[in-house]
């Protein structure tokens, strides 16, 4: 089986990585730019950490879009203000690969003008990956996928190969039939961390632990993302192991209760004190590199739009 990752970054280098470390006989193919896939082109290596020791992986990487030919799958982990870049060039060589977006931003127009639609799966990933050095991807939270067909089910068959692909990783895989209501879910629950971000706030610590902030950034934002979305009759699946939108509401509020909020503020800050949760966007930012915050945040707006809601 060869499966190929366009934009072979933290997540994409991770879950290839994974896979290929999992059944070496898999053929992995890393498309991959900049320090971390000059890294990974000169030693032919990749690096995983999480909590195991460092594992070592052989990998191909290259920025030749060509080596992905023959592909059985491809994951498309490229940033979402890339995508339509990236899949343009990729088309010619695609063949009958299936291919799966395992992306933040809502990128499925664009993917649809080079791929068919029986070949194209959605899916999510509820984790935290980071590069702390050229060449290694370093896993900081477990991680979660989530792939599902589209709600005719023209690509029901492939959403399966590509669960049991992606279970390859380790991660633990749920297959849902709306995995539109799961993506929105997320993004709920990302747009008070992206707030965070802008100005290098620990979200948890420093942001949703600090009571300002919290009532009047976090909670609203969050509010209005149950608004529009209700406003557009897309309804918010919940899935095991997964964040919830609801219940980081709930948690906001129970940090308000006089007597239980001090004690879960003090756990919640010396947990994400030590391992503070670092948003792509944030990363972004850090770097000096564009964002895919119309493709994120920019996808709620739309559907506000859309149903006649500001």
């Amino acid at each position: 089986m060869k499966i190929s990752v366009l934009g072979a970054g933290a997540i994409g280098s991770m879950l290839g990585g994974l896979i290929r470390y999992h059944d070496p006989a898999v053929e992995l193919v890393l498309i991959s730019r900049g320090a971390h896939g000059q890294a990974m082109r000169e030693r032919g290596k990749l690096t995983l950490q999480g909590p195991w020791e460092d594992r070592t992986v052989d990998v191909t990487a290259t920025d030749d879009m060509a080596a992905i030919a023959g592909s059985d799958h491809v994951l498309v982990t490229v940033k979402s203000q890339g995508t339509e870049q990236a899949i343009a060039a990729a088309a010619p060589f695609l063949g009958g690969a299936i291919v799966t977006s395992v992306q933040n931003g809502f990128s499925d127009n664009v993917l649809l003008q080079h791929v068919d639609p029986a070949r194209l799966v959605m899916g999510i990933t509820a984790t935290n990956v980071t590069i702390p050095s050229p060449g290694t991807a370093s896993l900081q939270f477990p991680g979660t996928l989530v792939v599902g067909p589209r709600p005719d089910g023209a690509n029901r068959s492939a959403a399966g190969d590509v669960a049991d692909v992606l279970g390859k990783t380790g991660f633990q895989v749920y297959q849902n039939d709306q995995i539109e209501g799961v993506r929105y879910n997320k993004l709920c629950i990302n747009s008070p961390g992206y707030a965070a971000s802008l100005s290098q706030t620990n979200f948890i610590a420093d942001g949703v632990c600090n009571t300002p902030w919290r009532r009047a950034v976090g909670l609203p934002l969050v509010q209005e993302c149950l608004d529009v979305f209700d406003a557009a009759g897309i309804p918010l699946v919940s899935i095991p192991k997964l964040p919830d939108i609801q219940k980081l509401r709930k948690f906001f509020r129970l940090l308000d209760n006089p007597i239980a909020g001090p004690v879960v503020r003090v756990g919640a800050k010396a947990i994400y004190n030590r391992r503070p949760i670092q948003f792509s966007l944030e990363q972004d930012l850090r770097r000096g590199n564009g964002t895919e915050v119309d493709y994120t945040i920019g996808e709620i707006v739309r559907v506000a739009r859309a149903a006649g809601v500001d």
